[in-house]
Formats: structure tokens, sequence, C-alpha cells
């Protein structure tokens, strides 16, 4: 992996607007997308370092500004990989363009996150939540009916402070299960927990 041409990009994508930006994908479908801000991405590398993944998943990709962050904390010698899952199609080709052109070991799929949790295989050490904050509960719920987590897998989610309400009954899952967890007081919120 070309670290200073990923730095590179980081950076330009960092430059993009945090305000977010709404969009229909294919269906008609309405979501908002919206950046980490600054202070996550240093975590993002540092909480993925420590875990040491082989693989991980990140829900929702956006134009791949946390997925570069994710992918520099992977550890080389391990031959990691990161599945990432982007709603809207033009969003996740260019993505997926320009993850190529880095030569980093990431594949974007293209899709509603529940639908392609369904097609996903294997198990992941490492899981970032951060598309509709809504929906983190039913997809934490679909990814361990389908042994795609389980002990010892990392979760990271963003956005559960500053949208808290939404993401409560997926916070009120780690309490009720005395799942240990942390909530890094980040400008969004960024909880971090260890299956």
């Amino acid at each position: 992996m070309k670290t200073e041409k990923i730095r590179n990009e980081i950076e330009m994508l960092e430059s993009f607007s945090k305000q977010g930006e709404s969009y229909t994908n294919d269906n008609g479908s309405f979501g908002w997308r919206n950046p980490i801000r600054q202070d996550t991405g240093p975590l993002l590398v540092d909480l993925t370092t420590k875990a040491s993944p082989k693989r991980v998943l990140e829900i929702g990709t956006a134009h791949g500004l946390s997925t570069l962050y994710l992918v520099c904390g992977l550890k080389k010698e391990l031959n990691p990989v990161i599945d990432t899952i982007e709603f809207d199609s033009q969003v996740a080709e260019s993505t997926q363009n320009r993850m190529s052109q880095l030569e980093v070991p990431v594949k974007v799929h293209h899709g509603e996150a529940m639908e392609v949790i369904d097609q996903l295989s294997g198990s992941y050490d490492l899981v970032f939540f951060d598309a509709q904050k809504n929906h983190y509960f039913k997809q934490l719920k679909s990814l361990l009916s389908k042994g795609l987590i389980g002990k010892g897998s990392v979760i990271l989610a963003d956005n559960v402070i500053d949208r808290k309400t939404e993401c409560q009954p997926f916070l009120d899952w780690f309490t009720e299960n005395d799942i240990p967890h942390e909530i890094i007081p980040t400008e969004c919120g960024l909880l971090f927990a260890k299956l």
C-alpha cells in the first residue's frame, strides 16, 4: 500500500464539506451522506491498529474517507480486506475506482445494507457502523444472527452522541447484554466495544 498516496487522498477527502449532502439513490430512496469529523479519523486508525483485523466491514462508505482511515490501521502482513457498503451506485462506483487506483484491499458493495449483509459470508474482526443511524440495531442483529460477528469482534459506531435518539436501541443492546463498551466523546460520538 502506498502510504503517501493514501494520506494525500485522505487530505483531499477531508476538504469536502462536513455539512453533508442529500441524495436520492437508483430506487428513489432519499438519504443523507455526512463525512466523519476530523477528530474521528485518527481514532479509527488507532483502534483498527490495536484490533489487528484481517476482515473489516464498514456500513456506509460514501466517498471513502473513513474507509481510508481504516486502511491506515491495517497490518499488511495479515493480508487484510475491507468490505464496505454504499447505498448510492454512482458513489459506490467512483469510490471503488479510487480504492483500486490506490491499490488498497477494499471492495465496495453497492446496495441497501441489509440486503448486502444477507449476501456476505465468513466472519469479521471489526465492523464500523456509519450509515442510517436508526438501522444500526437491526444491522447488528443481522450480523450476529448470520454469524458474521461474534466473540472478539470489535464494534465501532459513529454519531452515537449527536444522533443518540436514533442510535438508542443499538446502544441499549450493549448495556442489556453486559457488553463492555465506551463512548469516546468526539464531536459526533464514537462507540467502541469488543464482543
